[in-house]
């Protein structure tokens, strides 16, 4: 599979999850289950299109103007629709803005890294990079006594590790599918550790809850592992079709269900 048909997979598993999200009482929750596997996608999607982009520079700036773009659309949908019964924080964009940024400064430190358009002063890069992340940080406690979606807004413009869509933990699910991109069998290894533990931490809810449901009906954040022979199936290739269209058909569709599921 190239990585077109792997994200037009994933477009497919990302709009079922996404009906599920905003429409939890019309929908069965195998949907969500299904969704599991869109973002891992996604995330494979980026560590190939960050190894073959002719220019990183350009490559995260359309990241970026699309999580920019989607943390404002957010921002005017929750005021316009105050009372909303589900919450809209979607912006994997920005999670995407901070993996590919840390890529970037990482092979930046490597003088025989053969990437022609590495960052120039690496150190000062990094320290910028980590000024940005405390003061958005500390910007947005300032801030949320005074509208709570602002955080989100800023995120949006200055994507971060405490505010991005998954945090922390999807960040690191995104650079060691990086990092691992060469190796498969590494790859895969590290991919069903990292699901491991998904489904530890379900299990240890589970078992404190007394609840065994718990691990189908909560945090089902472990059926990701679904995602991984998809991986496997990657021949290497582009492929052809889509471009940019998947970069608007995220956050159109998001807002178009957003929009609906206040209105139904």
């Amino acid at each position: 599979m190239s990585t077109t048909a792997i994200k037009w997979l994933a477009l497919v598993l990302m709009l079922v999850d996404h009906l599920g999200e905003f429409f939890p009482q019309s929908v069965p929750l195998w949907f969500r289950w299904l969704g599991r596997m869109s973002a891992p996608l996604f995330l494979f999607c980026l560590a190939q299109g960050l190894e073959k982009t002719s220019s990183r520079p350009r490559y995260i700036r359309r990241l970026w103007l699309e999580s920019a773009a989607m943390g404002l659309g957010n921002f005017v949908l929750v005021h316009i629709f105050p009372k909303a019964p589900v919450r809209l924080n979607n912006n994997i964009l920005s999670t995407m803005v901070v993996i590919a940024a840390i890529v970037w400064l990482c092979e930046s430190f490597d003088e025989e890294h053969p990437r022609r358009d590495r960052l120039t002063g690496p150190k000062t890069a990094l320290a910028g990079f980590f000024l940005v992340q405390v003061a958005v940080i500390l910007l947005s406690n300032a801030v949320q006594p005074l509208d709570r979606y602002l955080p989100g807004l800023l995120n949006g413009f200055f994507p971060n590790l405490a505010f991005c869509e998954g945090k922390l933990d999807v960040v690191v699910l995104g650079l060691l599918l990086y990092f691992l991109r060469k190796n498969p069998k590494r790859m895969s290894v590290g991919y069903c550790l990292y699901c491991a533990m998904q489904l530890g931490v379900s299990m240890m809810m589970a078992v404190s809850l007394h609840d065994p449901g718990f691990l189908f009906f909560r945090m089902y954040q472990w059926m990701m592992i679904g995602s991984l022979p998809v991986m496997l199936c990657y021949n290497g290739q582009r492929g052809k079709g889509g471009g940019r269209f998947f970069y608007w058909f995220y956050p159109a569709h998001i807002w178009i269900l957003f929009v609906l599921s206040n209105l139904v």
